[in-house]
């Protein structure tokens, strides 16, 4: 058998070297894309204890810095909590609502003369400290920046329900109390519920 000249096998050396790099290299395309960190923060610290409608103000504001606004609506004035999210994906913009009751939204609406057409009220400081153990009722994230729907569905598994609407396309998870929206693979936003307010079919 002859012998392998020295050439020949750095010949070889540098195939394997290749195919190694190649093997590795498709290893990690075909990878699934992992969710943002930030993502698994908030589903254990907020999402979780929102879906299970236990989540206050103080507790939203203890993760994510904002400023309460008083907004007007058809159904009356409406306490709303904004704040802008800063991630390695690009900035999000978050908006939760305050969970009144009926008479706290006649008393609000009396106090405030506020009208459907009024226009957004930021609210100080002190008034939001004191109304810190309010619970929230919804929570709603937008991404400012291109965001593929599949970073974060990889670590929710496959929605229960899919719904054509207007805008796009929605992902129901009633287990989770959230659902998201996405345009043609792209995220348009991120909602979240007690799940006993989210009715939807049990059924795909």
């Amino acid at each position: 058998m002859p012998r392998l000249r020295p050439v020949h096998g750095m010949f070889f050396l540098v195939i394997a070297l290749l195919a190694f790099g190649l093997g590795t290299w498709v290893a990690r395309t075909s990878a699934p894309p992992k969710p943002p960190q930030w993502f698994n923060d908030w589903r254990e610290k907020i999402f979780e204890p929102l879906a299970n409608d236990r989540l206050s103000l103080d507790e939203l504001q203890g993760l994510q810095p904002g400023e309460l606004w008083l907004t007007a609506s058809q159904d009356g004035p409406q306490l709303h909590y904004r704040g802008r999210l800063v991630t390695e994906e690009g900035p999000w913009h978050v908006e939760a609502e305050l969970a009144l009751s009926e008479a706290e939204h006649a008393s609000l609406a009396k106090a405030t003369g506020m009208q459907p057409t009024s226009k957004d009220q930021p609210l100080s400081a002190e008034l939001m400290g004191q109304l810190g153990n309010k619970p929230v009722s919804e929570l709603a994230l937008a991404p400012q920046e291109d965001l593929a729907v599949g970073r974060l569905a990889v670590s929710l598994g496959d929605p229960r329900l899919r719904l054509q609407v207007d805008g796009g396309e929605a992902w129901v998870y009633p287990e989770k109390g959230m659902t998201l929206l996405h345009r043609d693979g792209t995220l348009q936003w991120i909602r979240v519920v007690p799940r006993n307010t989210l009715k939807t079919s049990q059924t795909p």
